[in-house]
């Protein structure tokens, strides 16, 4: 009787390894909770021996913070935006942008982004939100020299008002609503920025004019103080 033949082992990159098995305690904490969930059934679940998983991490809570720091890390580049051109249009094209990408990544691995924000969601908004508050407040600042920033608000305030503000926005539709499209929570997060930031007047005028001139604020005759 001819031996049965063997089955060909194959060989991940460590870096796929490590990936598979932060993907599989992802899915296995967002599903099933962190306390339930052991060693082995990672390992299991990323289709490795459970000794493969202490090559890359030394326990359970060295998976989750790594896990939380990519998620910290992705939102950190993108937040990062090239910037943006002259003029109060353009500014606003590179906002929306940015607004658009922050939102949208936390929508493209749900189950990694449960997982941090069921977890420690106020110790994660603490690490980042001061690196973003810079970020966003030198934008804000940006924004006033191209005129598309009014000049009457606190550029630091608004700038924490408006990452916190995203932030609980995210957990609402990620972990209370399961939110599967996040267009229309990007639409409403622009909305509202927009009508928090933008000078009075702004939208009224067309867009060449405020190219040629950025810097001017057109403010209404009849005294109202319309934003949109």
């Amino acid at each position: 009787m001819a031996n049965a033949p063997r089955r060909r082992r194959t060989s991940k990159p460590a870096e796929q390894v490590k990936a598979d098995l932060l993907a599989a305690a992802a899915r296995l904490f967002a599903t099933r909770g962190f306390s339930d969930v052991g060693i082995a059934d990672i390992a299991r679940a990323a289709e490795v021996a459970t000794g493969t998983f202490y090559s890359y991490f030394t326990s359970k809570d060295d998976v989750l913070f790594q896990i939380r720091c990519s998620v910290l890390d992705g939102l950190l580049e993108r937040a990062a935006s090239e910037p943006a051109g002259p003029g109060a249009d353009a500014w606003w094209q590179a906002a929306d942008a940015v607004i658009d990408s922050t939102v949208r990544f936390w929508f493209e691995d749900r189950d990694r982004s449960r997982v941090v924000l069921r977890g420690s969601v106020a110790d994660d908004a603490a690490q980042v939100a001061p690196v973003l508050a810079v970020t966003f407040a030198e934008a804000l600042r940006q924004g006033r020299r191209s005129g598309a920033v009014r000049h009457d608000i606190d550029v630091e305030m608004a700038a924490g008002l408006l990452i916190h503000g995203v932030f609980g926005l995210v957990y609402q539709a990620i972990v209370h609503d399961d939110v599967k499209d996040p267009a229309p929570l990007i639409a409403g997060i622009i909305a509202l920025a927009r009508h928090l930031l933008e000078p009075p007047g702004i939208r009224e005028r067309p867009a060449a004019e405020r190219a040629a001139d950025p810097c001017s604020l057109h403010v209404p005759t009849d005294g109202s103080s319309r934003i949109r």
